[in-house]
């Protein structure tokens, strides 16, 4: 059976994207790359995630697939344009521009970013969100810890928390009233997240976290074939360094079984 839904990350953050799939379109089949021998993305130049990003998009065309979800903000930050150039007859959606079209939506104060440093450099969640909301004040967080803490089945841990303390004060101090988790990986950091909230003190410090892989999903579904929903079928995987672990990792995150991880050579 010929995936309908591809998605790429650099390891397990796009999870977060194929739940929201399996929530939205039960009945799509999914072909899911996961780029383990150059995680993380955040501290790589802006170019290397670019070159990195088309040939994971590269591989899902050659794959068949019929819409494809970069399920990572710094992917989409440094490659969605380019891969989309590359690939005008293939609908390419990211998360960017869900999310701040979200977090908009959200609420009218400060809205705050926590993302990769490479994606906080490229300032391309301000772009998104004052391309909206010209007066929006955007406070972009980098957060590097974040995802190796993930990768590494640590995201519920004492330094998970730590470092989500470290990431919030700053935003904290900026009275913002959204968050915008501007990575796949960050999500499963929110039990950390509101901890560190809780440490803080401050009752007026309640702010909303955005996902937005809710938004990418549907903005991906609106490109999909009608037929899409008689293709139910399992997802299929396939990672880029020791299969294996992604597939240990993964089966815990997901809460259910993943059969098994193909070997990908990009």
């Amino acid at each position: 059976m010929i995936p309908t839904l591809g998605v790429f990350d650099s390891g397990l953050g796009g999870l977060t994207v194929l739940r929201e799939i399996h929530c939205q379109l039960p009945g799509v089949s999914v072909l899911y790359l996961a780029d383990t021998a150059n995680v993380p993305y955040g501290d790589k130049p802006i170019e290397v995630v670019r070159d990195l990003a088309l040939r994971l998009s590269g591989h899902l065309v050659s794959a068949g697939v019929s819409v494809i979800i970069m399920a990572s903000g710094t992917s989409t930050a440094a490659g969605l344009r380019v891969a989309q150039d590359r690939y005008p007859d293939l609908p390419i959606v990211g998360t960017i521009a869900p999310g701040a079209r979200a977090a908009v939506l959200e609420s009218s104060g400060p809205i705050g970013v926590l993302a990769t440093n490479a994606t906080v450099q490229s300032e391309a969640f301000t772009q998104a969100v004052q391309t909206q909301d010209p007066t929006r004040l955007v406070v972009e967080q980098g957060c590097p810890a974040f995802v190796p803490l993930v990768e590494a089945g640590r995201a519920g841990s004492a330094e998970a928390e730590e470092a989500a303390l470290t990431y919030l004060l700053p935003l904290h101090k900026a009275g913002v009233q959204s968050i915008i988790l501007g990575c796949t990986h960050f999500p499963f950091l929110l039990p950390a997240l509101h901890r560190a909230i809780c440490r803080i003190g401050d009752p007026e410090f309640r702010p909303c976290f955005v996902d937005p892989s809710a938004e990418a999903v549907r903005d991906a579904a609106r490109f999909l074939p009608i037929s899409s929903s008689l293709l139910a079928g399992p997802s299929s995987f396939a990672a880029t360094s020791d299969p294996d672990l992604f597939q240990r990792h993964a089966s815990e995150l997901l809460g259910e079984t993943i059969s098994s991880v193909e070997w990908l050579t990009l």
